[in-house]
C-alpha cells in the first residue's frame, strides 16, 4: 500500500510541522476525495491518504479482497504501521470511517490523539429483522455509489439521463471488490456494540440528518463513547466531506484545536488518551 500526501500551494507544511491526518476513504470511492478538505484545512496539517483494499478500481478485474483479508481494522492497523510519520487524528468517511470505529474499539493502544467519523455506516437503535436490514443496506449501498458519482461529475451530473447514471453506477457497483458489500453489512450489524463504551479517543462524528441511509440521526448511537461529540446537520450529506468541504474544515479545525494541541517545530509529539 502506497500513503500520499495531498498537495495544494501553501497547504502542505514542511515534515515535522503541524497535525498530521492520516484519512481513509468510503466504499467504492479513493484517496482523492480528500482532497478539497485539505485544500480548505489549510496550512498547518499534513493529510496522508491512500487507496484502501475496498476502493473502485478504475480498470482490469475486481479484488476479491473480503475473502482473504483478516478485515478493516486489521487492514488499517497494518496500512498505519507504514504511514511515513505518526498521525495525530484518523479521519474516515462512510465504511472507512467503520474501520477507524473498529480500531479504536479493538486495540490497546490506538496510533493516534483523536478521530473524526464523517457519515460512519450505524444499525438503527431498534433493531430490524436482519432480512429487512440486509435488503435495505444493499439498497442503500446502491445509492451511496450513485451519490458518489454525482459527487464527482458536479455539475456534470445534471447533463446525465437517468438512465445513463443507472448504467455508470452498474459498472461502478461491478468495480467494487468482491465480498465487500458483505463485509459491509457485517459492520453494520456489529455496532452499535458494548467496546465502544472504551473508546476514550477524542472523537468529532459528522452526519446528515438527510442522509437516512447509512448514517444520519442513526449517528447518536455512537453517542455511548465517553469521549464522541456528535453534530447532526440538517444540510449535510453522505459526501459532506466533499459537498461542505468549508463547512466540515471548520468543525475539524476547531475540534483539533481542543483536542490536539498545534505540534512543536521540532516535530509532533505522541500522546495517548487512556
Amino acid at each position: 500500500m502506497t500513503w500520499r500526501l495531498l498537495t495544494g500551494p501553501g497547504a502542505v507544511p514542511p515534515a515535522g510541522r503541524g497535525r498530521v491526518l492520516a484519512a481513509v476513504h468510503g466504499l467504492a470511492d479513493h484517496g482523492g476525495t480528500w482532497q478539497e478538505l485539505a485544500r480548505r484545512l489549510g496550512p498547518g496539517y499534513r493529510c496522508w491518504v491512500v487507496d484502501a483494499p475496498w476502493c473502485g478500481a478504475v480498470e482490469g478485474p475486481a479484488t476479491p479482497w473480503a475473502a482473504t483479508s483478516a478485515g478493516p481494522a486489521e487492514w488499517l492497523r497494518t496500512a498505519l504501521a507504514e504511514l511515513p510519520e505518526p498521525a495525530d487524528v484518523l479521519v474516515g468517511h462512510s465504511f472507512g470511517a467503520n474501520a477507524v470505529l473498529d480500531h479504536l474499539a479493538g486495540a490497546a493502544r490506538p496510533a493516534a490523539r483523536a478521530a473524526v467519523l464523517i457519515a460512519p455506516l450505524v444499525r438503527p437503535a431498534g433493531r430490524a429483522p436482519r432480512p429487512v436490514l440486509v435488503a435495505r443496506t444493499r439498497a442503500a449501498i446502491r445509492q451511496v455509489v450513485a451519490d458518489g458519482l454525482r459527487v464527482r461529475l458536479g455539475r456534470r451530473a445534471e447533463a446525465v439521463a437517468d438512465d445513463v447514471l443507472a448504467v455508470m453506477v452498474g459498472k461502478a457497483l461491478q468495480r467494487v471488490p468482491d465480498g465487500a458489500a458483505e463485509v459491509v453489512l457485517d459492520r453494520l450489524l456489529a455496532t452499535p456494540r458494548p467496546e465502544l463504551a472504551r473508546v476514550v479517543t477524542p472523537t468529532l462524528v459528522l452526519a446528515g440528518l438527510g442522509d437516512q441511509r447509512l448514517a444520519g440521526a442513526r449517528a447518536d448511537s455512537l453517542a455511548v463513547m465517553p469521549a464522541a461529540r456528535v453534530r447532526v446537520h440538517p444540510h449535510y450529506g453522505h459526501f459532506c466531506h466533499v459537498t461542505q468541504a468549508a463547512e466540515v474544515a471548520a468543525e475539524c479545525a476547531e475540534f483539533f484545536d481542543r483536542v490536539v494541541p498545534a505540534a512543536a517545530p521540532a516535530g509532533p509529539t505522541m500522546e495517548v488518551y487512556a
